[in-house]
């Protein structure tokens, strides 16, 4: 795979969307020295198999992006989640369909049928949990603030006064709003990269989305960006898969992959890899 792209080219293709780990293989994983020895499983489907929808938010690299052709696992789609699921799908022996939409819907198509089940780096919380029942946790994140690399701001308290950049409907998006801070503004995209966007041309001057995907768009454009933690501020947070609340049959199949998965340390492994030789398409 192709190392990340500038980017410009990430954020054309990601405005272009509509639209916040163990995947490719069953045994346990090894570490890769190069991508000719590392490329994920592309997803199995049987014809006598039933049918899954999985329901994502494709624009948050590296859990589930738009990959570049031949390098996606299941349809268009790439990322830890879209790995992790096409490993469920073998495992269940469950044909599994991607359906992508915005974050902040997600939920609501669970409830509503449209998807059985939710993969889309989202944060376990109480208010969620009301609504959705959730899978072990399966990564450990948080939040983080990425900056212009020559700015002056080390924490959230230097924002004040200052426009900061979220993810409409995540938790990154909770946090600075109910954060006693007075920001001059708060400005909530549907995705993050064209908050990446406004970032770099200056028009925000800091934008707030989980760790995974800000060291990922930190490290990519270190020339230009930087990315650090307040953990005063922000506390941990970590990933669940979600389940239709009545569907506690599912919920434990799915639950007996990923703990199979964690302790073979592939999630982990997943991330590690998909952050050093991919990049969603331009």
């Amino acid at each position: 795979m192709k190392k990340f792209f500038a980017i410009l080219l990430s954020v054309v293709f990601i405005m272009s969307m509509s639209a916040c780990a163990g995947g490719g293989g069953g045994g346990t994983a090894a570490a890769a020295d190069d991508y000719m020895s590392w490329s994920p499983t592309p997803a199995y489907f049987n014809p006598d198999w039933p049918t899954l929808v999985m329901g994502t938010a494709a624009g948050f690299f590296p859990f589930e992006f738009i990959a570049h052709e031949g390098e996606a696992v299941n349809d268009r789609y790439a990322g830890v989640d879209i790995s992790l699921a096409a490993r469920i799908g073998r495992e269940l022996e469950k044909n599994i369909e991607i359906l992508d939409m915005d974050f902040g819907g997600l939920i609501f198509a669970l409830q509503s049928g449209e998807v059985d089940f939710v993969a889309a780096a989202m944060t376990i919380r109480p208010d969620r949990a009301e609504m959705v029942n959730f899978s072990v946790p399966y990564f450990t994140a948080g939040q983080w603030v990425v900056v212009q690399i020559d700015s002056p701001y080390n924490s959230m308290a230097d924002l004040a006064g200052r426009s900061v950049g979220v993810q409409l409907g995540t938790t990154g998006d909770f946090a600075v709003t109910d954060a006693e801070i007075d920001f001059s503004d708060i400005v909530r995209f549907n995705q993050p990269a064209p908050g990446i966007v406004d970032l770099i041309a200056g028009s925000i001057d800091a934008f707030v989305f989980d760790s995974s995907a800000a060291r990922a768009f930190a490290a990519t454009h270190s020339d230009r960006l930087r990315a650090f933690p307040d953990t005063t501020f922000f506390g941990a947070e970590q990933y669940g898969m979600a389940f239709h609340l009545e569907n506690t049959e599912l919920l434990a199949q799915v639950n007996a992959v990923l703990e199979r998965a964690l302790a073979e340390g592939y999630i982990d492994y997943l991330y590690d890899n998909y952050v050093a030789y991919f990049s969603p398409a331009d």
